[in-house]
């Protein structure tokens, strides 16, 4: 169930958002910078391995971009929602569509990666699941930036439509203003890659290290705030208990129930929304139980209720 709040309570940490999307920004360069002169394999992994973390707070940050909470001018909102994409590798607009989208299907038949029904072949779901955990989730993002800044029709080609997953997501997309602003934010998040490279001189093993290390923890864990959750649109997630240092990492996006209930309320005031005594499962438990493989579900789709 949706709190009733008043939002105007709960003012959008501007300072510290911008705070920590400087911080990020710094330490992404230092990294890919450091990975690009390692000279042996461990060296590369170890660095990899933080830049997949530095990406965590990336992304809620962007989460928080997308919901036009990260920053109350919503000129610069976008602006740093953009900025924080190009070191993610995704447009924006399209980005931000896909999450709505998400809020919209949460647990309906199609979105439900950890469950398959009787109908659904066993061994698909089971490969659906596994390939978006291992780090086609993400990859498909950075292949969406392609699509886009080449030709934004190949997007909703017959080869991608065909899937229901990825057609729930791109059902809305395409109207000519959402394609046309996708297409430039493309473009400009290529550029910035490519003048990376120019600049720093990244070493482009380096760099591919960093970015498979960041696609499968990204990919991994993205749907655990969702997985085994009651099939319901907006209570269908979790709020997970996480170690006090990954606190710091996850800026509360592991208080993921508590935020599909209250989507305009800024990170920092989430535990604000759990009740004292709420039995809350662990983080790393569900990520582990999700690696088991799909369930089958005799539930129904929360939108034939």
């Amino acid at each position: 169930m949706m709190h009733d709040v008043n939002e105007k309570d709960y003012p959008v940490p501007n300072a510290i958002n911008l705070l920590i999307v400087f911080v990020c920004s710094i330490l992404y360069f230092v990294l890919l910078n450091i990975a690009s002169s390692q000279t042996n394999w461990y060296g590369t992994l170890l660095i990899s391995f933080l830049f997949g973390v530095l990406m965590i707070p990336v992304y809620t940050l962007i989460h928080e971009a997308e919901h036009s909470i990260l920053h109350t001018d919503q000129n610069v909102n976008n602006f740093i929602g953009r900025w924080l994409c190009c070191l993610f590798i995704a447009p924006f607009t399209f980005f931000k569509h896909c999450h709505y989208r998400h809020h919209k299907k949460n647990r309906t038949d199609i979105e439900i990666w950890e469950l398959y029904q009787e109908h659904q072949v066993k061994w698909k779901r089971y490969g659906n699941l596994y390939g978006m955990m291992i780090g086609l989730g993400y990859w498909s993002i950075v292949l969406s930036v392609l699509l886009f800044a080449a030709s934004p029709k190949l997007i909703y080609s017959r080869f991608f439509t065909q899937h229901t997953e990825i057609a729930g997501f791109l059902d809305g997309s395409n109207t000519k203003e959402k394609k046309r602003i996708s297409q430039w934010e493309s473009i400009v998040v290529i550029v910035f890659h490519v003048a990376c490279f120019i600049i720093f001189k990244y070493q482009f093993k380096g760099w591919l290290c960093c970015y498979l290390m960041n696609g499968f923890i990204w990919s991994s864990q993205n749907y655990v705030n969702h997985a085994f959750s009651p099939r319901d649109i907006i209570n269908g997630a979790h709020n997970l208990k996480v170690p006090v240092w990954l606190k710091v990492v996850y800026l509360n996006f592991n208080l993921h129930l508590a935020h599909h209930q209250n989507p305009k309320i800024p990170w920092i005031f989430l535990p604000d929304f759990i009740k004292r005594g709420t039995h809350r499962i662990s983080f790393f438990r569900n990520y582990l139980r999700l690696w088991k493989g799909p369930q089958l579900t005799h539930e129904p789709d929360p939108t034939k209720i």
